[in-house]
């Protein structure tokens, strides 16, 4: 399904990660950065992938490839702030 689909039935919470990326990506390669850093955050904002450490730094990459440094950093500090013991590996399951 594709990026537009999504967002015209108002399923972007229902975005796997792999949709997520590859919409994002899409919309990157064809210069439309604002619509793949819109696709992020608002993914990010309701999605509750337990993979969403992943977006987390696809997200902030973006930012920074876009030289918008401030906005990467945070999206940096939600990655470790929120995922600091999964990303150690110390995290328990569930």
């Amino acid at each position: 399904m594709s990026y537009n689909q999504h967002l015209s039935g108002g399923k972007l919470t229902s975005f796997t990660l792999n949709e997520l990326t590859q919409a994002a990506e899409m919309l990157e390669a064809s210069g439309r950065y604002e619509e793949a850093i819109d696709l992020y955050r608002q993914w990010l904002k309701h999605s509750q992938d337990e993979r969403k450490h992943v977006a987390w730094f696809n997200y902030g990459w973006l930012l920074q490839k876009q030289n918008l440094f401030s906005d990467a950093a945070n999206a940096y500090d939600q990655l470790t702030n929120n995922y600091a013991s999964y990303l150690s590996g110390t995290a328990t399951a569930a």
